[in-house]
């Protein structure tokens, strides 16, 4: 028997086995334009940089700090909030994966705007939890009183991107605040 008819060979469990393959952004369209959802830049890393990884290289012979505490500190020092209160990861999705893992159960909820980040609805799924996402208004920005309308009992994790992505529409301050205010603790 084969590994892929093998009854012994472990199998994915459904939620990753309904995930849409991925498809990855398009290449870089020469030296100074670079399609941005992919997160590139055109430019060679800045002299800072590539001083930061060369010296960051000599220690890769040990495990770094799983916590990121010294990185925490200081995102929290420049943001104003304590160092629980930041999360770091490699990326936003990883970041949101722990998140979503960390607080929902099965049928648990997740609201957030759509059209919206590509991730949102299956990164829901992975944690069991259900996707609600709820359309842009006509701007094409966050609807944020029908999200807010969107929350239940069941929802456990609300998500707001800014600028939203693809539309590239940002959120106020003021908004999100009147928006928390509007939300349950829960």
């Amino acid at each position: 028997m084969t590994a892929t008819t093998d009854l012994h060979a472990p199998v994915a469990r459904a939620a990753v086995r309904a995930l849409p393959a991925y498809v990855a952004g398009r290449r870089a369209l020469g030296p100074q334009v670079a399609p941005l959802a992919s997160n590139e830049n055109p430019f060679d890393p800045i002299p800072s940089v590539r001083a930061a990884v060369a010296v960051a290289a000599l220690r890769l012979n040990r495990y770094p700090d799983p916590s990121a505490l010294a990185l925490r500190e200081r995102i929290a020092a420049h943001a104003g909030v304590t160092t629980d209160e930041v999360a770091v990861g490699p990326g936003s999705s990883a970041v949101l994966q722990q998140v979503l893992t960390a607080f929902c159960d099965p049928g648990d909820e997740v609201v957030h705007a759509w059209r919206s980040f590509e991730a949102y609805p299956l990164l829901s799924r992975l944690a069991g939890a259900v996707p609600v996402g709820v359309p842009l208004d006509e701007g094409q920005a966050h609807d944020l009183d029908a999200m807010a309308a969107a929350v239940t009992d069941r929802t456990r994790v609300v998500l707001l991107c800014t600028p939203n992505n693809p539309t590239g529409v940002a959120l106020r301050n003021d908004d999100v605040e009147r928006f928390l205010a509007k939300v349950p603790a829960h």
